[in-house]
């Protein structure tokens, strides 16, 4: 049981880091815009719609990565002093 609640609540702050994300890539990313009028305007929006989605992508992916670093090697040292 020691075991199961901590990863419990790693899996619901991921699933809710998640849905933030998505939220902020639905309000952030596409209220950019440059104008839909010329060439430029059109692509300049959206490659850079395209860039703050995946920044914000790559920013949960590293805090998700960094949590389940600290947890795993949290694990390893409580296993590594009981044994």
């Amino acid at each position: 049981m020691k075991t199961i609640i901590p990863l419990a609540a790693m899996e619901v702050f991921v699933w809710f880091a998640l849905l933030l994300s998505a939220f902020f890539i639905s309000k952030v990313a596409f209220a950019i815009n440059f104008g839909t009028e010329t060439l430029v305007g059109r692509v300049a929006t959206e490659t850079l719609r395209v860039a703050v989605s995946g920044a914000i992508a790559v920013v949960w992916l590293l805090v998700w990565k960094w949590l389940v670093d600290t947890y795993f090697w949290l694990t390893i040292g409580k296993k590594r002093t009981v044994s």
